[in-house]
C-alpha cells in the first residue's frame, strides 16, 4: 500500500516528528510511506511525483493539506483516495478545515472523546466517512527505535540527573478576553461556563455551556448550539491558561525546583524554576532519558491523552499529570502514573517532594508506565489503528 504523509510548520517541531515516526511505523508494517513536506520549497514537486502512481490514502495532522485541489474539485476525490487525519487541538480552533467537503473520503481522529462527540453532533450525517478516538503515539528516538527495557531501567535513578521536568509554553496570566464593554447574555454565559468547567476535574467546556444554558431555561436548536460553541474559542484558551498558570503558581510558591523548557518564560515569571531555553521536541526526547519525573498539564483534554505523557513513559520517565477520564480508564494512581486533581492542587507540591524522595518506588511507577506505553501507545499501535480506519472507510464508502 502507498501512503502519503504530509508535514509542515509546527511549534517545537512536535507534529513534524509525529509524522516521521508514524511513517517509520507504516514502513515497518510493509507499506510504502512517502513523506511530503508542504513547507519545503519542493513540496509541490514531491507531491506531484508521489501522485504519479496510485495512493491508497493521505495522512496529516490537524487536517494539514485537506484543502488541496485538483482542478475544480478535491485532490482526494481526483486521486480516488481517502484523506485521514488526527486533530491534536480542540475542534473549535480548526473548525473551518473540518468543513471541507469531499466525496465520503474524510476520516478524522481526535485525542479526546469529547472532541469526537462535538464534531459528530456538529456535522450532518455523511460528511465524514468515520470519526475515531486516537491520542498521539509515543515518540522514541531519532531515528525511531524502541528502547530496551532492561537497558532503560538499569541504574535508573543514578543515570537521571533531572529530578522534575516540564516542557511547554507559558501563556501568561489568564485573561477573559471575550468580555467587552457591554455585558450581555453570551459574555455572562461564557463567564459562568468557564467557572463551572474550572470547578470540575473532567468537565468539557461545551458540556459546561450546555449546563449553564439549561440552568437559564434556554434550549437552543443544534445549529445554534454549535455556533455558540464555535464562538467560545477564547473561553477554551482561558480555561487552559488558567489551569496551567495556577499549576505553576502553586509549585513556585512552594519552592518546587522545576526544570523548564519552552516559550514564554523569558521574563522569569516563576523564580523557583530553572528555565533552560526554548528547546525543541527533538531535544526533549534526550531530556526524557535524563528525567525521573515529568510534569504534565493535559491542556484541558478532559477525556483524552496528551503526547507528553506517552513520550515520557516510553523514554523511561515517570509522569505526574492532572487526571482525565481516558487516563482513569487505563492507568491507576501510584501504579503506572501519578495523578493530581485541580480541586486539591495544594497537595501537589508535597506529592512531588515525596515521590522524588523515594526513587525506588518512583522507578517502579516509571517502569509500569513504560510497559503501558510500549503495549498500547507506540506509533506502531497507532499505525495499525489508522490502517483499520482505512479498511473501514474503504468498505463503507465504496
Amino acid at each position: 500500500m502507498r501512503i502519503v504523509l504530509f508535514k509542515g510548520q509546527s511549534q517545537y517541531g512536535s507534529l513534524r516528528l509525529h509524522i516521521d515516526q508514524l511513517a517509520t511505523a507504516f514502513a515497518a508494517l510493509g507499506h510504502e510511506a512517502i513523506v511530503v513536506d508542504l513547507a519545503a520549497t519542493d513540496g509541490v514537486a514531491r507531491l506531484n511525483a508521489a501522485l504519479a502512481r496510485p495512493v491508497q490514502f493521505f495522512y496529516a495532522l490537524n487536517s494539514m493539506g485537506v484543502d488541496l485541489r485538483a482542478g475544480e474539485g478535491s485532490l482526494y476525490d481526483a486521486a480516488d483516495s481517502l484523506f485521514i487525519t488526527l486533530h491534536v487541538d480542540h475542534p473549535v480552533h480548526l473548525w473551518e478545515r473540518l468543513e471541507t467537503r469531499m466525496d465520503r473520503r474524510f476520516i478524522v481522529s481526535f485525542l479526546d472523546e469529547t472532541h469526537v462527540a462535538l464534531v459528530r453532533d456538529g456535522f450532518p450525517a455523511g460528511h465524514f466517512a468515520a470519526l475515531s478516538l486516537m491520542p498521539p503515539g509515543a515518540n522514541t528516538s531519532i531515528p525511531p527505535a524502541m528502547p530496551d527495557e532492561a537497558a532503560l531501567f538499569h541504574d535508573w535513578a543514578e543515570r537521571r540527573d533531572i529530578p522534575l521536568l516540564f516542557t511547554g509554553t507559558y501563556r501568561g496570566a489568564p485573561d477573559r478576553r471575550w468580555r467587552g464593554a457591554e455585558r450581555n447574555f453570551v459574555t455572562t454565559l461564557f463567564d459562568d461556563a468557564a467557572d463551572l468547567a474550572l470547578s470540575h476535574d473532567t468537565l468539557a467546556l461545551e458540556d459546561a455551556i450546555d449546563q449553564v444554558l439549561a440552568a437559564r431555561d434556554v434550549s437552543l436548536p443544534p445549529a445554534s448550539r454549535i455556533q455558540l460553541i464555535r464562538k467560545s474559542r477564547e473561553v477554551y484558551q482561558y480555561v487552559e491558561a488558567y489551569r496551567r498558570h495556577r499549576l505553576l503558581e502553586t509549585l513556585n510558591a512552594a519552592g518546587v525546583r522545576l526544570v523548564v523548557y519552552g516559550k514564554g518564560w523569558e521574563g522569569r515569571p516563576f523564580p523557583a524554576f530553572d528555565w533552560r531555553g526554548e528547546g525543541s521536541f527533538e531535544e526533549t526526547l534526550g531530556l526524557l532519558r535524563r528525567t525521573r519525573l515529568v510534569l504534565n498539564s493535559n491542556n484541558n483534554f478532559v477525556s483524552g491523552g496528551h503526547e507528553r505523557v506517552f513520550a515520557a513513559q516510553i523514554n523511561g520517565a515517570a509522569v505526574v499529570s492532572d487526571t482525565s477520564r481516558y487516563y482513569d480508564r487505563h492507568y491507576a494512581d501510584g501504579r503506572d502514573m501519578l495523578f493530581y486533581r485541580w480541586g486539591a492542587l495544594d497537595t501537589l507540591p508535597d506529592r512531588i517532594t515525596t515521590a522524588l524522595a523515594d526513587p525506588a518506588t518512583l522507578g517502579t511507577v516509571a517502569r509500569a508506565g513504560f510497559r503501558q506505553a510500549a503495549i498500547h501507545h507506540t506509533w506502531d499501535v497507532r499505525a495499525r489503528h489508522i490502517l483499520g480506519l482505512f479498511e473501514a472507510g474503504n468498505i463503507l464508502t465504496r
